[in-house]
């Protein structure tokens, strides 16, 4: 009855342990054999692409050539959308051949739209990406079970990216601009990533990353917009910086309201703040682009708060200056700040 109890004690601890494998590499943990492997995971989903819905504040930093019209954004916006995600298609475990325990392959799903505030209040073209991703660790797998890890692995992802519209590129006006409600705009890429990330004694998770991005042209429905071509541009470099900080344990008492008594239960929460910016510039031909500022550089910051890391919902504040990155607005050059709802899956 005691070995009993004891494997039912052992169950729990390492269940509760694989909550917060990333922040507690305690004996209990190390002690399970898919310990490296669950650690692995953990590390790969605090860099999954960042979810939100929110509300927008757009800017013009470069003059506009035609003024926007009604469905174009002309009164502003009422609200953002980002539904990004890598869906896990394998994963090793702890028996599998060490190669199979580096990889991880995804098929990446990411769709974002605005809602205008102009009549009817319509949503712009959307974002379509999708396509596959592989995750594969250059360190060694011993390096998982350290507490103050240096963990180095690379991230290599080939999508297709369009807005779902067919019809002409620009707009029909003597001044030459993008067509921003229904222009036909299609990509396709590959970006490649090397990132590194210190665990800072369980304190933190800082991870930079330095990328190549290049557009591939395809062929059939998958084939890339032929306007496109020195003027979007074909080639960037990508770098990345991510702080995430141990979640924090704070206790809180709630009235029980499951009893007639007037008693409290106290409740333990793991709040957690994350930091992330994202820089791309665009080297190469970009000759059709108008003016003399090619506006080579686009910079997101996100600033996230999550009240419960046990929950999936939380709070994102969110900037970006450079060339719009909702598709075919590419030729208006923005500042966008946002306030809103940050959702992260498999909340820990």
């Amino acid at each position: 009855m005691r070995k009993v109890l004891l494997s039912l004690l052992l169950l729990i601890a390492f269940n509760v342990c694989a909550q917060r494998y990333l922040w507690s590499p305690d004996s209990v943990s190390l002690a399970d054999p898919n310990y490296a492997m669950d650690r692995y995971r953990d590390l790969l989903r605090y860099h999954q692409p960042i979810m939100y819905l929110a509300y927008p504040f757009v800017e013009p930093v470069a003059h506009r050539k035609v003024a926007f019209i009604d469905g174009e954004g002309k009164n502003g916006y009422w609200l953002e959308g980002q539904f990004s995600y890598r869906f896990v298609i394998y994963q090793g475990k702890y028996y599998s051949h060490r190669f199979f325990q580096r990889i991880r392959p995804t098929l990446d799903i990411s769709l974002l739209s605005r809602l205008t505030r102009d009549d009817s209040a319509p949503l712009l073209p959307m974002n379509n990406k999708f396509g596959f991703g592989l995750d594969y660790l250059l360190s060694g797998l011993d390096q998982l079970k350290n507490e103050n890890a240096n963990l180095l692995w690379a991230t290599l992802q080939l999508h297709h990216y369009s807005n779902g519209q067919a019809d002409s590129f620009f707009i029909d006006n003597p001044v030459q601009r993008n067509n921003y409600i229904g222009g036909d705009f299609s990509t396709n890429y590959y970006r490649i990533l090397l990132n590194f990330t210190n665990t800072g004694q369980q304190k933190h998770l800082i991870t930079t990353s330095v990328g190549y991005e290049r557009e591939l042209p395809l062929w059939g429905q998958l084939s890339r917009s032929t306007e496109l071509k020195n003027y979007y541009g074909d080639r960037r470099v990508l770098a990345q910086f991510q702080l995430i900080k141990k979640p924090k344990l704070v206790t809180v008492d709630y009235k029980n309201r499951a009893t007639r008594e007037s008693d409290t239960v106290r409740i333990e929460k793991r709040r957690q703040l994350g930091f992330r910016t994202e820089v791309d510039y665009i080297i190469g031909d970009l000759s059709k682009f108008a003016g003399s500022n090619k506006w080579r550089t686009g910079w997101h910051s996100y600033l996230t708060y999550m009240p419960s890391t046990t929950n999936e919902v939380g709070f994102v504040v969110h900037t970006y200056l450079g060339r719009d990155y909702l598709n075919v607005r590419f030729d208006d050059v923005v500042f966008i700040a946002e306030l809103g709802i940050y959702v992260k899956f498999n909340g820990k």
